[in-house]
């Protein structure tokens, strides 16, 4: 589990270097635009990717650091292990189904698109899509481990009655 949660921790930190790119590109794009009259090209296809790997790389740090959206008005008044059956079966029921279709769809989708040599039809620039479209899968990939690492730990809330340090 510490192994898992590592990784996560590395991606998440990783990809948050790419938050100041991003807010650069958008500030240049903006000023090009409205100061210069000369907009890019290239702005749009670089900020929706830009957006979409950090999204989907920061999911597994953000489950691992328990920051997804809860309502805690009553889950936070429970003991530890009715918290952690709750997990157990939201995992089993909601999370490692939905997980899957996404790495499973997540990874056709990549690979028709690397077959094909994509490109974006978004701009005129038409940027290659496929390597944007294989963080889909691997995401989904690193999610679905960190849902494990996560669920382990439920399991053993539930055995010992003690809730688990990451």
């Amino acid at each position: 589990m510490n192994v898992i949660d590592r990784i996560s921790t590395w991606v998440g930190k990783g990809v948050a270097w790419l938050v100041p790119v991003l807010i650069l590109e958008l500030v240049y794009d903006t000023a090009a635009r409205y100061l210069f009259n000369a907009p890019t090209s290239w702005s749009f296809d670089i900020s929706y990717m830009l957006y979409g790997v950090i999204f989907m790389c920061g999911a597994a740090m953000t489950l691992q650091q328990d920051k997804h959206v809860r309502i805690e008005i009553i889950f936070g008044q429970l003991p530890a292990r009715a918290r952690a059956i709750i997990d157990a079966i939201g995992y089993l029921i909601f999370f490692f189904p939905a997980v899957g279709v996404l790495i499973y769809y997540g990874a056709l989708f990549a690979a028709k698109s690397w077959s094909l040599l994509e490109t974006s039809d978004q701009s005129m620039w038409q940027p290659p899509i496929y390597p944007f479209k294989t963080v889909l899968p691997v995401a989904g990939a690193l999610l679905f481990l960190q849902g494990l690492a996560e669920f382990t730990r439920c399991i053993r809330t539930i055995l010992t009655g003690r809730a688990g340090q990451p």
